[in-house]
């Protein structure tokens, strides 16, 4: 019993974090927050992940999108020259619009989602992980190496790029 009651306010913790990360995203006019913001996002969303048992997907989460997608933002965001705008992004000026959109859609999704009721049957949890770590670190090691190599070397290159034109 104490453990539905942790496990349903955890869920409305993970769900209020999320909304209010979403809301950061598109709400702040600074990228660089916008981009830690998405990075919570994505790390409530792996909470929930846990909450449902899968916590491979909750790793893989984490990692792609909390760690590869969010530093690319963030290196993006780092190899942009920064200039002074006098306007208004154009989607910062749509929020009225965009509530007026959204809050329809959003009454309707809520009324589906409670529509649904728990089967109670609990799936054993993280029996997956051991196949998979199996799999990638004994069987496709050196495909998972090279890869690594790969990005590495992209990324070195695409710094080499951009030095070359802030040179000239």
């Amino acid at each position: 019993m104490s453990y539905d009651i942790l496990g349903v306010a955890l869920f409305g913790l993970l769900t209020l974090g999320m909304i209010a990360a979403a809301a950061g995203v598109v709400l702040i006019n600074r990228i660089t927050a916008a981009a830690l913001f998405m990075a919570f996002a994505f790390l409530c969303n792996a909470g929930m992940f846990v909450l449902l048992g899968a916590e491979t997907i909750a790793a893989f989460q984490i990692l792609i999108y909390v760690g590869a997608i969010t530093v690319l933002i963030l290196y993006g965001v780092m190899f942009t020259p920064q200039q002074e705008r006098p306007y208004a992004l154009f989607f910062q000026k749509q929020t009225p619009l965009a509530a007026l959109f959204v809050a329809p859609v959003g009454v309707f999704v809520a009324i589906y989602a409670f529509s649904f009721h728990d089967s109670g049957k609990a799936l054993p949890a993280g029996g997956d992980l051991v196949a998979l770590a199996t799999s990638v670190f004994r069987d496709f090691a050196f495909p998972f190496e090279v890869a690594s190599v790969l990005l590495l070397a992209a990324m070195i290159g695409a710094i080499v790029l951009v030095k070359r034109e802030e040179d000239e």
